[in-house]
């Protein structure tokens, strides 16, 4: 049984509340010295209980504002770990010079994944929708010039990653989803969930892409959004909206990506 809480100096009983913010207090400062680094076991409820005499539950209660917080995250039947940041830096676009050389595309995650010497993959999956669904608080179908009942392709991708050695990455690290006139994309193979350039396929329609508008939007997750990509309860994350169009600047995609925002840097190159 715990130990009964004793009157303070002021004469006031501490409450629960108080001691496992006290503990995390603590926690978090081991943890922010690097007494603890990314990825390390930290003790587990028994040994806290033991050395601070507190129960179960105020244990607990100290773990879980650390892992609301984001520097800790609990691990099933393992016990709880410090959370690994994400410490990417993603080019939002292509270098015109370097190992990017040539025509600017409209997303280079896997080639900022392979240069940061990640495995990565996609799950995708391809639907047909209105085009009034939004996207950054508008319809996608208005961003693509389209009519109002209008039809869109959408193919969303959760996008894992894992280390270079490893045979399947499991982590996610960002939601991508790409929409395009259905009309206009219908007979390309951007429409089965198999690999596809979005690039290629529109340049083989007659609709090389000629460049791209950002909208960028930080935000908290949504409860979808933490539960997919495994992120604390209060989260935040980057939205982008980019649209691309062609040379005489008709729009043809809109790319909606949802990104971690915990320790990534994102860089523009403007020319």
């Amino acid at each position: 049984m715990a130990p009964r809480s004793r009157a303070g100096a002021d004469g006031r009983v501490p409450e629960r509340r108080d001691v496992y913010e006290r503990l995390a207090d603590e926690l978090r400062r081991d943890i922010v010295s690097g007494r603890y680094q990314p990825g390390d076991r930290l003790p587990s409820t028994l040994d806290l209980m033991a050395r601070t005499g507190v129960a179960n539950l105020t244990v607990r209660g100290a773990y879980r504002v650390l892992v609301e917080e984001g520097l800790v995250e609990p691990v099933a039947k393992k016990g709880f770990y410090v959370r690994r940041p994400n410490v990417m830096a993603w080019r939002m676009n292509a270098a015109r010079t370097g190992r990017r050389g040539g025509a600017m595309p409209v997303d280079v995650w896997a080639a900022d994944a392979e240069a940061s010497g990640m495995a990565h993959r996609e799950e995708i999956s391809v639907g047909i929708e209105d085009s009034s669904a939004l996207v950054v608080g508008r319809p996608v179908g208005e961003r693509l010039g389209l009519e109002a009942g209008s039809r869109v392709l959408v193919r969303r991708a959760v996008r894992l990653l894992g280390p270079a050695e490893g045979d399947r990455p499991e982590t996610p690290e960002s939601l991508a989803d790409a929409y395009f006139p259905y009309d206009l994309v219908r007979d390309t193979p951007l429409a089965s969930p198999g690999p596809a350039s979005a690039e290629d396929a529109l340049a083989g329609i007659g609709c090389p892409l000629r460049g791209h508008d950002d909208e960028l939007r930080p935000r908290l997750a949504t409860t979808a959004e933490r539960q997919i990509l495994g992120l604390p309860q209060v989260s935040v994350v980057l939205e982008l909206a980019r649209t691309a169009f062609t040379a005489d600047r008709r729009p043809v995609l809109v790319s909606h990506q949802v990104l971690r925002g915990d320790g990534a840097i994102y860089r523009y190159q403007i020319s």
